[in-house]
């Protein structure tokens, strides 16, 4: 152990001056301080922990309630990390406290012989994946493959080659031969890319499970029954492959037991069937980043324990549907998940940084999530913010400045994807208050000038900035649209803050791509352009509407005749947003 922790301070010494001539002797023991020159840990992460602190003036103890601290790395949605940028990520998080991590993959690593499993989406080569894994070796990280089996496969079964494994467009077919010499290819080949006895095997959010190609070929079967024998099927593959750790999402066992078909419904009773059916080696990850009530943690990790006594935990540090990394609904839900597990004695903890919507999250904001989780998890609170500039070459209150894009009275995602000419979101949100057009645009205004204020000059910094002038520009275009043509004054100025729209997003398009290049592959990349090329070409169709309408060319312009109804929750993922018909209903 000794050696490893020399090993992992002789990498670290390359990118950080201060790992240089560490006088100080190391030993493998039962707790993890610094005292009289010996740094005595107890594992490798927590040894780095605590070094990093003491080389920033800070004396610590690293409390021993995880044994696994990790994170899940969403590289499905999108965005595929490089192999550099992998590692980048990996040193950082190793001196966060991180020991594990998992690369959460679909479809995006290569299987022999199936030239569509993420074909075009940036997939892992071999070499790539045994790359990252041997990286992550030399800070004793252990790197699992994270994948599915079951549901969330509908990047591959969209492809006509994949029909007879499908029961619905993104459920497998459970008891068809075909569906376990498919998975059996997978294994296989993660088996040669890993050195890692656990694997992490999806089988949530199964939704139609049974009823789809299933139903029609075998009648109706209980969703339990179905999702049992599949379950021990793959399980038995994972043998062969001398997978003995195998982890699996808890969800559908809570949704199959509840009337409402509701994961989080902690009224329901497990019989002895079904806790007898779950094997022997499968140990269940209870994930949640929506409660903000420790209670609710409270009751759900007991249910889960009345499953099984294998339970891990998985939180959520929130990147998903965030263009910055959103630090109070972390901490409003994450904080309190860390404390149900200590309470509970669950010893593995993870946080996910999921990519829904398409990855747009910028990622090193992310790295402020986890070093308060961290500081919370092994220290207390009492972690120095000089350790978060130490680590990330960041400051902390800069990156704490930026999350606050994220309090704007308007979601930012939502309001970037809304269309200016037809305005589905910002129409629900006027409804709501009217008054939001002006509370929001105030937002944007003061959250710029802030950012203008900062001496210091990063990437991230002035993509923020960027984002914040969009915002408003967006926000303008559509208040002063709305209300000059309703109260029948000249629409000519609202050509002129379209420009001026159309200018930023240009720009802003410009950083996303600076920001896509420069960690992820290039696939992905078309989605997140695709949509801000779209942004504006809708701001030089409303430029030609309203030119059409001064003119007389046409009398009104029907989008903004169409009556408003009451507001409703609308998600704001692109798909619901952007366009007048839901865009996977479209054709």
């Amino acid at each position: 152990m000794e050696t490893k922790i020399k090993q992992a301070i002789y990498e670290l010494s390359k990118y950080y001056v201060r790992f240089n001539n560490i006088q100080l002797e190391f030993i493998h023991a039962n707790e993890t301080k610094i005292e009289n020159g010996i740094l005595y840990f107890d594992q490798v992460n927590k040894g780095l922990l605590c070094l990093v602190n003491y080389l920033n003036g800070c004396n610590v103890t690293i409390n021993d309630h995880f044994d696994r601290f990790g994170t899940m790395i969403d590289l499905s949605r999108n965005a595929v990390y490089t192999v550099d940028y992998m590692k980048s990520v990996i040193r950082k998080q190793a001196l966060m406290g991180v020991n594990s991590i998992m690369l959460y993959t679909e479809d995006t690593y290569e299987v022999e012989g199936l030239p569509y499993f993420g074909y075009m989406r940036g997939r892992y080569n071999k070499e790539e994946i045994k790359a990252i894994v041997s990286y992550a070796k030399i800070f004793d990280i252990e790197i699992i493959p994270c994948i599915q089996t079951l549901g969330h496969m509908e990047q591959f079964l969209r492809w006509s080659s994949s029909f007879n494994l499908r029961d619905n467009d993104r459920v497998l077919l459970v008891d068809n031969p075909e569906t376990y010499v498919f998975i059996e290819k997978l294994i296989s080949s993660l088996r040669e890319m890993y050195d890692t006895n656990k694997i992490h095997i999806g089988m949530d959010e199964a939704q139609g499970l049974g009823l789809g190609r299933y139903f029609k070929k075998h009648g109706f079967v209980e969703q339990f029954e179905i999702f049992s024998r599949h379950l021990n099927r793959v399980v038995d593959i994972l043998k062969k492959y001398e997978y003995d750790e195998i982890m699996i999402w808890s969800d559908m066992y809570f949704r199959m037991a509840s009337l409402y078909d509701e994961y989080y419904d902690t009224n329901i009773t497990f019989s002895d069937d079904v806790k007898n059916s779950i094997p022997e080696n499968v140990q269940l990850v209870y994930w949640d980043y929506y409660q903000n009530d420790k209670n609710r943690y409270d009751l759900m990790i007991k249910k889960h324990q009345e499953l099984s006594d294998k339970v891990i935990m998985a939180s959520g540090i929130w990147t998903w549907t965030k263009f910055i990394y959103d630090k109070n609904v972390t901490n409003d839900r994450a904080l309190k998940a860390i404390d149900a597990c200590i309470d509970n004695k669950i010893k593995s903890l993870y946080f996910t940084e999921w990519g829904d919507d398409g990855a747009y999250c910028e990622m090193e904001t992310s790295l402020l999530g986890l070093f308060d989780m961290a500081n919370h998890s092994f220290l207390n609170n009492q972690m120095d913010k000089a350790v978060f500039r130490f680590i990330t070459n960041s400051d902390y209150e800069v990156f704490d400045t930026l999350t606050k894009l994220n309090e704007a009275p308007i979601l930012p995602v939502a309001l970037l994807w809304d269309d200016p000419l037809l305005g589905i979101y910002l129409n629900n949100e006027n409804a709501r208050d009217n008054s939001l057009y002006v509370k929001a645009i105030d937002f944007y205004q003061n959250y710029s000038n802030t950012l203008r204020n900062i001496k210091e000059s990063s990437f991230t910094i002035n993509h923020a900035l960027l984002l914040s002038e969009v915002l408003k520009a967006k926000l303008q275009v559509r208040k002063e649209l709305v209300e000059r043509y309703h109260n029948h004054q000249s629409l000519d100025e609202v050509i002129a803050i379209c420009d001026e729209a159309i200018s930023m997003t240009k720009l802003l398009l410009e950083s996303f791509r600076q920001m896509w290049m420069s960690r992820y592959k290039q696939f992905g990349f078309e989605v997140l352009q695709s949509r801000l090329a779209m942004i504006i070409i809708r701001l030089e169709e409303t430029k030609r509407r309203i030119s059409e309408y001064l003119d007389k060319t046409i009398y009104k312009i029907d989008e903004l005749e169409e009556p408003v109804g009451s507001s409703q929750y609308i998600y704001e993922r692109h798909e619901l947003i952007a366009y007048s018909s839901y865009s996977k209903l479209v054709g």
